[in-house]
């Protein structure tokens, strides 16, 4: 048997070693730890990290008030998402329609805008009142045409009647044939206008909600007002090529001296070439005394038949596209309510009554004696031209001025710009010396003609009942444009321009109450 081991000598404390050299073996370390892999050195996961796994707490014991916090964040995440999510876009087949049809206006515009202007200011101005009297006539029963016939059919016939009007003029037509077709052409423009108008507003309505549409119609009527623009400067610059190749020089006939008269003496050359006999005054028509000779650069008979063949062909391309772009739907039914008590149609009457004075004025009296009696169409064209140029960039830049509430000071720059460019053409008198300056005033004025448009459309068209307040206002236009060619043939351009200030200044009194009118309508009314 062995012995049982000493419990004493288990209990003692283990002695310390004595200090001994340690020496290591330098593979050890190599033998005990593994390498580790570039990749995972790459993605970071080391081997001794451990993964966090989520722990699973039960419903009962979150709080109501973390339940709360997480509902909230939810709600929150989910409104960020509709506030992130882009507005629906409208349908591409529309937009394309749409698209053909301001290339329709366009193509139109080019060949009626500047021929209006090319017989305004020569002997067609009182043709020109037959044809905007009878559209301001026809003008308060557009809505009603317009849902009877259809979008499409108003276009075709429309655009069909400006063609056959151009095309009368490149062949020999009786004079009582003539003004039946001017009457008839007049027929149609305030339904043409009132149709594009509801185009756009058709368009608008598939863009979503009211804010969205609004932007919509916005943009749907500058897109029109641009291709018109655009079209007159097209038209003008026909002119221009057409006067580089058929145009022929006219010069004042000079007087032959008498041979048997007796002066006391002859006139010094100081008193001879004063300045008011020297300049050529503006101011020539039938009204005043200082009826000027045409002199400068003019087209030849064979250049107008085939400028306005060219036009009659661009207004018959119109036709086409027009009845392709034009929505097919039928308009809807006018609205029920009196036209005479929207305060968009009593008030909105001076302004469309100044715009048509003076667009008149510019395409029949400014043509003629601030452009053809200076230097004959080679200045027209090139006032013609600045007027279009200028009146398209306004529009585009003033519609997003306006969209961003600032009405009130364009309305006030814009009287104070056109108050000025009439008191400028009160005291100047245009002459050859002048360059430049003829094209400059036209492209000012065209530029203020863009904001009066702009502010009243912005107002007018769209909303309930806009069609037959929109009506009254084309018949206030159409019938400035009728008084403004009267007034061609009738006044002085001096009196012209007078009556031009005293439109002006009611159209700014009425447009300012018509902007508080409905700025107080949209205070008072209950928001949802």
């Amino acid at each position: 048997m062995g012995s049982l081991p000493d419990l004493t000598e288990r209990s003692r404390p283990t002695p310390v070693r004595a200090a001994v050299r340690t020496v290591s073996d330098p593979h050890r370390h190599r033998t005990i730890i593994t390498p580790i892999p570039v990749s995972t050195i790459y993605k970071k996961e080391w081997p001794w990290k451990k993964q966090k796994t989520p722990i699973r707490v039960a419903g009962s014991c979150i709080g109501p008030r973390r339940r709360d916090s997480a509902a909230s964040s939810v709600g929150a995440a989910s409104v960020r998402r509709l506030l992130a999510r882009q507005p629906p876009k409208l349908p591409k087949p529309l937009v394309n329609r749409f698209t053909l049809l301001c290339i329709s206006s366009g193509l139109c515009a080019t060949a009626l805008l500047p021929f209006t202007a090319f017989a305004g200011a020569e002997a067609g101005a009182m043709p020109l009142s037959i044809m905007h009297t009878a559209a301001a006539v026809v003008a308060p029963f557009s809505p009603l045409i317009l849902q009877k016939t259809g979008t499409r059919l108003v276009i075709a016939i429309s655009h069909t009647l400006v063609c056959v009007l151009l095309s009368a003029h490149t062949v020999e037509t009786p004079l009582p044939v003539l003004l039946a077709l001017y009457g008839l052409c007049g027929v149609t423009l305030s339904p043409l206008s009132l149709a594009l108008s509801a185009s756009a507003t058709s368009l608008a309505q598939a863009a979503g909600d009211e804010a969205r549409r609004k932007v919509a119609l916005r943009r749907a009527l500058r897109a029109l007002r641009a291709a018109q623009d655009l079209g007159l400067v097209c038209g003008s610059l026909l002119l221009g090529f057409a006067l580089l190749i058929w145009s022929e020089e006219i010069s004042k006939p000079s007087t032959p001296v008498p041979t048997n008269i007796t002066v006391p003496r002859w006139p010094p050359p100081e008193e001879y070439f004063l300045e008011d006999d020297y300049e050529e005054r503006t101011c020539g028509s039938a009204g005043c005394p200082d009826m000027q000779t045409l002199s400068g650069t003019v087209l030849d008979a064979y250049g107008r038949m085939l400028l306005v063949a060219m036009w009659a062909f661009l207004a018959l391309l119109s036709v086409g596209m027009g009845v392709y772009g034009a929505p097919s739907a039928p308009a809807p039914p006018p609205d029920a309510r009196s036209v005479f008590v929207d305060p968009r149609a009593i008030l909105g009457m001076p302004m469309g009554l100044f715009i048509g004075l003076q667009q008149g004025f510019i395409y029949t009296s400014y043509i003629k004696w601030y452009g053809v009696c200076v230097d004959g169409w080679w200045c027209a064209w090139r006032s013609l031209c600045g007027t279009g140029v200028l009146q398209a960039l306004a529009a585009g830049t003033l519609s997003m001025a306006a969209a961003r509430g600032r009405r009130g000071a364009l309305a006030a720059g814009g009287g104070a710009a056109h108050a000025s460019l009439v008191l400028a053409l009160l005291r100047w008198r245009a002459a050859k010396t002048d360059l430049a300056l003829p094209a400059l005033a036209a492209a000012a004025w065209g530029a203020c003609a863009a904001l009066w448009d702009v502010l009243q459309a912005g107002i007018c068209i769209g909303g309930p009942g806009w069609r037959g307040a929109w009506s009254i206002i084309l018949a206030a236009r159409h019938s400035g444009m009728a008084m403004a060619c009267i007034a061609r043939q009738m006044l002085c351009v001096r009196a012209q321009l007078a009556g031009l200030a005293t439109a002006l200044l009611a159209a700014l009194v009425t447009h300012t109450m018509l902007e508080l009118r409905l700025r107080r309508g949209d205070t008072n009314r209950p928001r949802s």
